[in-house]
């Protein structure tokens, strides 16, 4: 038995800017080549808004606080720093090992 589940839409008027409108249109058009996509890609931004609302109250919930923003320098200090060669240099000497082996093997 299949059961069908109903969606129900609703016809809308809004008021946006035009170039705005415009772009978002030539986005839609590019991406799938038809601006019969045009509604369902209006309703993926509003769930990506709500989404978005969503996640920012758990957070609030949780006292984690989302507006907090970070420089590129202070993403660098807190980095770890590095106890060892670079991962190329180890990757490198292994391949080299392996090379040697093999060819004392011939």
């Amino acid at each position: 038995m299949l059961s069908s589940l109903m969606v129900y839409l609703k016809k809308v008027s809004l008021y946006l800017n035009e170039d705005l409108w415009i772009k978002f249109k030539e986005a839609v058009l590019r991406r799938y080549g038809t601006l019969r996509r045009l509604s369902s890609e209006v309703e993926n931004l509003l769930r990506t808004s709500l989404v978005d609302e969503d996640v920012e109250q758990a957070f609030e919930r949780m006292n984690v606080d989302i507006k907090t923003t970070f420089s590129l320098e202070k993403v660098k200090r807190g980095r770890p720093k590095l106890q060892g060669p670079p991962s190329e240099i180890l990757i490198k000497e292994m391949r080299g090992r392996r090379v040697a082996e093999n060819l004392s093997r011939q």
